[in-house]
């Protein structure tokens, strides 16, 4: 038998498609794969415990840098504990590469330790399985194994990328030395190349109007150069939120604020005759129902780069002589002046408060930094305030789940020069709290923590504040100090509880050089859901 050998091989294979960074949770049972990747320069590797963490730290990494990143976990729970970070990679579109260690098939059930079934855990949320057999006995199965490892890695960078799983049978000896590449496997293989699907538009949709909807993603600068040309050409308004990247004057970038200030007959000028989507998720609610709401629209989901279409979109136009007035998009815009500017005048004199905060940071903090929002209420705040050109967004809206929204931000910052900024609610904080458990937890990143006590995102909502069980089983409030939680894991912190220290505070947090890390904002004496409600309801 080849004992360890398709280990040793495997860091090869792995290199030669450009992988640098592994994320390792400590184990037994994958030793031979922490000796792998430690060992071999190619590789940058970091010591992650916590394993639901680790999938989300490998997750923002890979976000990050666009490519694939590997994480190595032991067997047992540690493979269920990266369910909730494939899922999310799945949804994002995000290649990670899954290892995962396994004892022999035929010690499962029988009184052995950390043994469960790890035949495909992430099924429904992975581009692809693998079971690497448990005894490689000739050169010939060697190859055969690795040949469809290969095969899945490429699958995890294709044109629309996720997350893959390869399960690794481990037989003891655990801890001997590995066996050296073999030379035949060493061959350069270069992915496949790839023709994207070109479906066919229909020319008269340059005389309808056409509602491109741009979902999450960091969309390549051309995308957004071929989104404001067609903008310019004929009728068509394209939506992009701020994470969604995205970036042009003419595009509409705060739909729920927009739609939420038109009136009915408003919202029968503003229906589209065509809708074409593209990207990942998107936050507005009004947006979703609104889409749902216009009948006999046609919609047209575009999956992977939509360059494609965006391009025979455009000849379209110019065939069909396109009038080069675009009153559809000037009667959106015409709407977003008036609530903008209504926002504005409400805002800049409305209480403390989450929302206040928010706007004050999003609209102070340096250009050039990567914005990583939080999910459930920090995100909605964010979309309601003009999204700037020089910022990055990102948020964890695959599955829109709180768990990993710090670790996906550490993972990001990890790799990155630039400065990250955190904007996450306490409830999210505590969830992911172990994000700070990271000997190479970055400097790059600061943490600004929106206290409202709980999930204030329930008090937002209409209908849970009038269940009796909301307090408790809503809300959820917790007794934990966020100053000492921090302190606990070394980081330094600081507090605000009016505008004013805000403000000085976060003057401090951005200052070059400091050490502050996190930044309590408690506004849990500050009536934020009246604020927000208030706010929808000016006027309407």
């Amino acid at each position: 038998m080849l004992h360890n050998q398709h280990i040793a091989d495997l860091g090869g294979l792995l290199e030669r498609r450009g992988i640098r960074h592994v994320i390792i949770s400590p184990g037994s049972r994958n030793a031979p794969l922490i000796q792998l990747f430690t060992s071999h320069p190619a590789f940058t590797c970091y010591s992650i415990v916590d394993e639901r963490s680790a999938g989300y730290v490998a997750l923002g990494m890979a976000r990050q840098l666009r490519e694939p990143v590997v994480v190595v976990t032991t067997s047992g729970t540690s493979v269920l504990n990266l369910s909730p970070a494939v899922a999310e990679a799945f949804h994002q579109h995000i290649p990670l590469v899954i290892l995962t260690a396994d004892r022999p098939l035929e010690k499962i059930s029988r009184f052995n330790n950390q043994v469960i079934d790890q035949e495909a855990p992430y099924f429904n949320h992975s581009k692809g399985f693998i079971q690497l057999p448990f005894e490689l006995r000739t050169r010939q199965e060697l190859k055969r194994a690795l040949a469809a490892v290969g095969q899945l890695l490429d699958e995890a960078a294709r044109p629309l990328p996720g997350p893959v799983h390869v399960n690794i049978g481990l037989q003891e000896p655990l801890y001997e030395k590995l066996p050296e590449p073999l030379p035949e496997l060493s061959k350069t293989m270069s992915p496949p190349v790839l023709n994207e699907d070109k479906p066919g538009l229909i020319p008269e949709m340059v005389h309808k109007k056409v509602l491109l909807l741009a979902g999450m993603g960091s969309h390549e600068e051309e995308i957004a150069t071929l989104l404001t040309r067609l903008s310019s050409s004929f009728n068509v308004v394209v939506i992009a939120e701020n994470i969604a990247n995205l970036h042009s004057e003419l595009f509409i970038t705060c739909p729920e604020l927009l739609l939420a200030g038109a009136n009915e007959r408003e919202l029968k000028d503003l229906a589209p005759d065509v809708v074409i989507s593209f990207g990942g998720q998107v936050v507005s609610k009004r947006l979703k129902l609104f889409l749902e709401s216009v009948n006999g629209a046609v919609h047209m989901e575009v999956e992977g780069n939509p360059r494609s279409v965006l391009d025979e979109l455009g000849i379209a136009g110019e065939s069909g002589n396109g009038a080069g007035y675009n009153r559809y998009l000037e009667r959106w815009k015409e709407i977003e002046s008036r609530e903008s500017e209504r926002a504005d005048t409400y805002l800049a004199d409305a209480p403390y408060s989450i929302f206040t905060v928010i706007r004050k940071i999003l609209t102070e903090v340096p250009g050039g930094t990567v914005v990583h929002l939080g999910n459930s209420s920090t995100i909605r705040y964010s979309q309601l305030i003009p999204v700037r050109h020089d910022l990055v967004y990102y948020s964890n809206r695959g599955t829109s789940g709180i768990d990993g929204s710090v670790s996906a931000a550490v993972g990001a910052a990890m790799v990155s020069d630039d400065l990250h900024l955190l904007l996450v609610g306490d409830l999210s904080f505590v969830y992911d709290s172990n994000a700070m458990w990271n000997q190479h937890f970055p400097g790059n990143l600061k943490i600004v923590v929106l206290n409202d006590g709980g999930g204030g995102i329930f008090r937002l909502l209409k209908g849970p504040d009038q269940m009796e069980f909301f307090e408790e089983f809503s809300v959820t409030h917790h007794p934990v100090s966020l100053e000492l939680l921090s302190q606990a894991f070394g980081r330094v912190f600081l507090r605000a509880d009016h505008m004013k220290e805000v403000e000085e505070k976060m003057a401090h947090l951005f200052q070059s050089g400091t050490q502050a890390d996190i930044l309590e904002v408690d506004a849990t004496e500050s009536e934020n859901s009246r604020i927000f409600k208030e706010f929808f309801n000016l006027n309407h």
